[in-house]
């Protein structure tokens, strides 16, 4: 209460919303709320982040809403990444303060989920990638190769990702699912081996089964002969729901 009591900008970043909720309710920080702008940056979400905004500006406040994707280290620094949403209003009032934390903040606009769709989305691609190097080792260990020979040549296997990560954002974003030079059928096929040697030295099958499934489901709904990038299909939400 006394740091909204002396300020017109409070920063929260706390393990959880619902710590959050708690030291509110606990401090009736509600009272408090009025005038004041809350810069949010616990990660939660959708709904936790739509229904904090709501309980803020409903008590005379304002929001910002944001996530860090960054590590503490980092901020204050070029190296700071933070994407934050909220009134345009508002986020010209925290831009000093902002700045401060990321030199060069992102603004998602008003939609005040965005910052926590864009985090988990860019998390999910990190912790993939993480995982499937995590089986590699796993796969290579069982076959007694050395990780130190695993680590030499992962750099040199991985030299390709960054531009084919691009290509496939660009090949969802204008459409252009159809022009390939790997199918997805070739990559079924080239996967069948990745299981098969999984199998054979004993190593658990959950990531590879993921995998398979998700390929199979591409071929299966008709998308063998196109791009990787077509199964962001697989992916999207059912037009029924």
């Amino acid at each position: 209460a006394e740091a909204l009591e002396q300020s017109r900008h409070v920063v929260v970043c706390l393990a959880s919303y619902s710590i959050w909720m708690k030291i509110m309710e606990e401090s009736k920080l509600q009272d408090h709320l009025s005038g004041r702008c809350i810069i949010q940056l616990t990660g939660g979400t959708i709904d936790e982040v739509r229904d904090h905004a709501s309980t803020i500006e409903s008590h005379g406040g304002t929001i910002a809403d944001g996530s860090i994707m960054c590590f503490p280290r980092e901020l204050g620094t070029g190296d700071a990444s933070l994407l934050v949403a909220g009134a345009s209003d508002v986020l010209e009032g925290c831009d000093p303060l902002l700045r401060m934390l990321a030199p060069t903040w992102t603004n998602l606009g008003e939609e005040i989920s965005r910052p926590t769709i864009l985090s988990r989305s860019l998390t999910a691609g990190i912790l993939t990638s993480l995982l499937g190097l995590l089986n590699g080792i796993a796969i290579c260990r069982a076959g007694g190769i050395p990780l130190d020979i695993y680590m030499e040549h992962i750099g040199k296997a991985n030299a390709i990702v960054p531009a084919e990560m691009n290509r496939l954002i660009e090949a969802v974003r204008d459409g252009n699912t159809e022009e390939t030079q790997a199918s997805i059928d070739t990559w079924a096929g080239g996967h069948q081996t990745i299981h098969a040697t999984a199998k054979t030295l004993g190593t658990d099958l959950l990531l590879q089964d993921a995998v398979k499934a998700v390929l199979e489901e591409g071929r299966r709904i008709g998308l063998g002969d196109r791009d990787l990038s077509a199964l962001v299909e697989v992916f999207a939400p059912d037009p029924g729901t």
